[in-house]
């Protein structure tokens, strides 16, 4: 009797151990306040018919994915033009309802200001400063 004591204690005390030396970690999450690194996306959200931010920053540079977060079900999508005139096109995106994502590739951007609209709603607008 004193044998099987014995035995389920140290069964009981390696199962303890064994949980509490459990060395793996939840993986490093970014904080949310801070600016994403350089290279990484770049998001745009559309939602009410008009952009949740109307200025993102881009690197300079770089080419970078924007991804385009459409939250209305009314068709958008987000063109880049070198000036507010819109009539140099830098990046236009497809144009799709939603709720739903796209991405779309940009290529590099010299250091500056740039302007964007939803081609379908040109009064939804904002700029890109690229630095």
């Amino acid at each position: 009797m004193k044998r099987l004591s014995l035995t389920i204690g140290l069964v009981a005390l390696a199962a303890v151990l064994a949980a509490c030396s459990n060395t793996s970690a939840a993986p490093a999450t970014s904080d949310p306040g801070s600016p994403p690194p350089v290279g990484s996306a770049v998001t745009v959200t559309a939602r009410d018919l008009k952009f949740t931010a109307t200025e993102v920053a881009a690197p300079a540079g770089k080419a970078f994915d924007l991804v385009f977060d459409n939250q209305d079900g009314a068709p958008h999508n987000v063109a880049i033009y070198t000036d507010s005139s819109a009539s140099t096109k830098v990046s236009v995106g497809e144009i799709f309802g939603g709720p739903a994502q796209k991405t779309q590739s940009v290529p590099a951007l010299d250091a500056g200001t740039y302007f964007f609209r939803c081609d379908v709603h040109p009064d939804m607008q904002g700029t890109i400063v690229a630095d």
